[in-house]
């Protein structure tokens, strides 16, 4: 399974050089999860786990253009790129958004790494409970095991 991220930051709050520090810490966070997950087995329920991260602080009135969007679970679904005509494939993946914004987006910017890293992991395994909107026919998948898991590998690194 691959553990992927799509991340949305908000550089214009922060500065694009503080903005692009977080991204970093960011990316390598979830490629050190993707490294830890990537060698379990969960089952053939799911091959993909994407979560959408809004690190944002949107200004008052504009809170509508990041709007949360509810789990979903694609069976199957080929796209082209429009532009290049690239094509693509996705199979069996969960996707679903995280924010950190108001309160948690100045805490998050403004913390150490150490301290950023605990705040996204805490997110992260906050939004595990998503896993409960699966749909029934997702029946190959161990639930239980990732969450455990994933707290685990949090654990290993001292942030949780």
């Amino acid at each position: 399974m691959d553990f992927s991220l799509a991340l949305t930051i908000d550089s214009f709050s922060i500065g694009e050089s503080m903005a692009q520090k977080k991204s970093v810490l960011i990316n390598d966070l979830f490629k050190r999860i993707n490294g830890y997950i990537k060698g379990r087995d969960y089952g053939n329920g799911i091959y993909q786990y994407l979560i959408s991260l809004y690190v944002i602080n949107p200004p008052k009135g504009y809170e509508h253009l990041h709007k949360d969007f509810k789990p979903k679970f694609t069976e199957y679904k080929a796209l082209t790129n429009k532009i290049s005509g690239e094509k693509m494939e996705i199979e069996k993946q969960f996707h679903y958004s995280v924010k950190i914004k108001g309160e948690n987006f100045e805490e998050f910017v403004s913390a150490n790494e150490t301290e950023s890293k605990k705040l996204l992991a805490q997110e992260i395994l906050r939004s595990l409970s998503n896993l409960d909107a699966l749909p029934k026919k997702v029946k190959d998948f161990d639930k239980e095991r990732f969450k455990e898991d994933l707290e685990q590998f949090f654990k290993s690194e001292k942030l949780i």
